[in-house]
């Protein structure tokens, strides 16, 4: 019996956030005080720990302005990594993406890895300031032993909070530049002031995960046009799986909502993840600064940016092929000239 392969289709568009930014927003922070109440002393003592490293020597800001004007791909690690991360690398059809830069969540480290997907004028982020950023880093990779990925860390830039894990900044053999976020409150502020100097080191609003950190740094720090999000799924797969790879999340099935993906269809989600696609929709939409974004979503799948209503239309959702399309087919035009038998290249290559 022949196969049929169902074709999805985005869901209409809608005006903006059906319940209103605010509400979006509050449903992003509600767990924000236990978090901070729980990382308060960590946070401080691990970036006590990291801040031999130098954070104003090795600032983020050294990057600054390497990507104006250009669209960014900013990658998290949703399962829907599996359908397209090829079409970055390009075939004879497809431009690929063609020199633009890539962040990405560390998470993906061994997925990318194994696939050629990173460069060295790329970069990693990591937000987390626990122990499972290491096993994270060669999770989604199936080369043995590990240290085949450690070693590839030496041609590799890692974004890092100042109170990342520390044996993770020990392990990693390459450039590793700093940023810090928002103090939460009073308290934390006072103890980790005297540790980093603001001003030298970027605070980047981040959402409290860490694609909001590759964003934000894509945005602000590189200066980046237009993000073109890949993996930003925050839900389940179809196949219930959390990630392109077998993880140790997918075993975590539980405490679970259900919610609307971009084609209209029912997937799960963590109430965690489901806050951090609210901050994005609100980023989205204007933020605390009522300045809209214009975001590209080549997830293809996942909850940024859907409601039952449909998608927010601040969110334009394309496949990855056509997103980067849109950027690329220039780079095309000599090869057409010298095939044209006019001299005339068509727009529509």
């Amino acid at each position: 019996m022949a196969l049929i392969e169902m074709v999805l289709q985005a869901q209409q568009y809608i005006p903006g956030i059906p319940q209103g930014p605010e509400a979006a927003m509050e449903t992003a922070c509600r767990n924000d005080k236990i978090t901070v109440d729980s990382w308060h002393k960590i946070w401080v003592d691990q970036t006590r720990a990291n801040s031999r490293h130098g954070f104003s020597e090795n600032s983020a800001m050294q990057e600054f302005g390497k990507c104006a004007y250009q669209p960014v791909i900013v990658a998290g690690s949703g399962p829907s990594l599996k359908k397209n991360w090829h079409v970055m690398r390009g075939d004879d059809t497809q431009a690929g993406r063609k020199g633009l830069k890539i962040v990405s969540a560390l998470h993906n480290f061994g997925f990318f890895e194994d696939r050629d997907v990173m460069g060295p004028d790329d970069y990693y982020v990591t937000l987390d300031a626990g122990d499972i950023t290491m096993s994270e880093v060669t999770e989604g990779g199936t080369k043995h032993p590990d240290e085949w990925y450690w070693e590839r860390t030496k041609d590799r830039t890692l974004v890092a909070y100042v109170g990342a894990w520390p044996p993770l900044i020990d392990k990693w053999q390459g450039r590793i530049i700093w940023f810090m976020t928002p103090f939460a409150n009073e308290a934390l502020k006072n103890d980790m002031m005297d540790l980093v100097l603001t001003g030298e080191v970027p605070c980047l609003s981040v959402g409290g995960n860490v694609l909001g950190a590759c964003w934000y740094f894509a945005r602000t720090i590189l200066g980046g046009s237009v993000p073109i999000f890949i993996g930003a799924d925050f839900s389940f797969g179809y196949d219930r799986k959390f990630h392109a790879w077998e993880s140790q999340y997918d075993s975590k099935f539980a405490g679970v909502m259900p919610w609307t993906d971009i084609y209209g269809n029912r997937v799960w989600t963590w109430p965690s993840y489901f806050g951090f696609k609210n901050w994005f929709d609100y980023m989205a939409v204007g933020g605390a600064g009522g300045n809209a974004q214009m975001m590209i979503n080549a997830t293809e799948g996942g909850i940024m940016g859907a409601y039952p209503d449909g998608n927010i239309q601040q969110i334009i959702q394309l496949d990855l092929k056509t997103a980067l399309a849109l950027f690329t087919q220039w780079t095309k035009v000599p090869e057409l000239l010298a095939k044209s038998k006019d001299g005339l290249i068509h727009l529509l290559m």
